[in-house]
């Protein structure tokens, strides 16, 4: 993920350690319940999810990890989450090189 950003110049406003700062479902819920699109990324598999459409539990099964918190690498752009990475998702999303 670090190089991705790196080779588009893009610094993120803030960030967050998952491996020490959990979050739970409850907390996930809070934090994107209110998206207007959370994208998912499972592979080469890419699932987008409305949460005035889906029910919450699928959303929640698909960006929580094993563990039980939030998949890395999450990352917020205006009111999009994008949940996991695969290049070619975040290649069409994000802005091209500054």
């Amino acid at each position: 993920m670090q190089e991705f950003l790196d080779t588009r110049n893009l610094q993120p406003q803030s960030r967050t350690d998952a491996r020490k700062e959990r979050m739970d479902a409850t907390a996930v819920w809070d934090l994107m319940s209110n998206a207007e699109r959370i994208v998912v990324a499972k592979g080469r598999r890419v699932e987008t999810f409305v949460p005035t459409e889906d029910t919450q539990e699928s959303i929640l099964k698909a960006v929580m990890g094993r563990t039980g918190s939030l998949r890395a690498p999450t990352v917020r752009s205006g009111e999009i989450f994008f949940v996991g990475f695969n290049n070619v998702l975040y290649d069409q999303m994000m802005p091209p090189t500054l």
